[in-house]
């Protein structure tokens, strides 16, 4: 099993725990775990594409020196 089963595994059982381990939810269970996981690899996606566009957009820019007379 990889590392990234494993964490959904993880999940799932946390929220199964949270819900007070009902029984014959784990389907439920296992979709809500990748719905977070789905969700949380999105936002890292986004922060990563707006970090690489503040790099792109600061390191585009030229430096300015005001000159005085």
């Amino acid at each position: 099993m990889d590392s990234s089963e494993e964490n959904h595994r993880e999940r799932a059982y946390r929220i199964w725990e949270q819900e007070g381990r009902p029984e014959g939810r784990h389907l439920d269970h296992w979709q809500k775990a990748e719905d977070q996981h789905e969700a949380t690899e999105k936002e890292a996606d986004e922060a990563l594409a707006i970090e690489a566009k503040a790099k792109k957009s600061s390191s585009g820019k030229k430096s300015k020196v005001s000159r005085t007379p």
